[in-house]
């Protein structure tokens, strides 16, 4: 009997670390539609967040994204949404996202543009914004932002999020 509750324990607890590793491993990004922006700012309500909008081939996004990262790993309670303009439902586009966030440790709060036209989401976004990029609004806790275009330094983190009380 011992032989055996030891054996199923131990199957057991193989079977739920894999289940672990397996959900760790794998990242779901979030198609962003036309209204994902609205369902963002509701789940940070009340509370400061930077959303960072990036993009694979820009040299100057993934500057930023590093100093996000930077800024999150001495400052935790730093809000971070990610949204990738690159679409979401290529399995090698998807991967290659998901392996960059992974890296910097941003994959809480990942998004990806969804099936909607680019021109009809970045207008969703903002209606003033034309597409550069880096790009990031920073929300204070009453969900009023302030769009930020270029690269993020560590002095300019520190300049916004003061402005936004992150």
């Amino acid at each position: 009997m011992k032989r055996w509750m030891t054996t199923a324990l131990l199957s057991m607890s193989l079977w739920l670390g894999a289940g672990a590793q397996a959900a760790e491993a794998k990242l779901a990004v979030a198609p962003f539609e036309a209204d994902s922006l609205a369902q963002i700012v509701r789940t940070h309500a009340g509370k400061p967040f930077v959303l960072i909008l990036w993009s694979l081939d820009c040299v100057y996004c993934q500057a930023s994204l590093n100093a996000l990262a930077e800024q999150k790993r001495s400052h935790p309670a730093l809000e971070i949404v990610t949204l990738s303009t690159d679409g979401v439902g290529d399995p090698q586009t998807d991967a290659l996202v998901e392996q960059r966030l992974r890296k910097l440790a941003l994959t809480t709060n990942a998004w990806g543009f969804g099936a909607a036209p680019p021109e009809q989401l970045r207008y969703a976004i903002d209606p003033k914004w034309h597409g550069e990029m880096p790009r990031s609004y920073w929300f204070d806790a009453q969900g009023r932002r302030t769009p930020h275009s270029g690269v993020l330094t560590p002095a300019t983190i520190d300049q916004l999020t003061a402005k936004s009380a992150l």
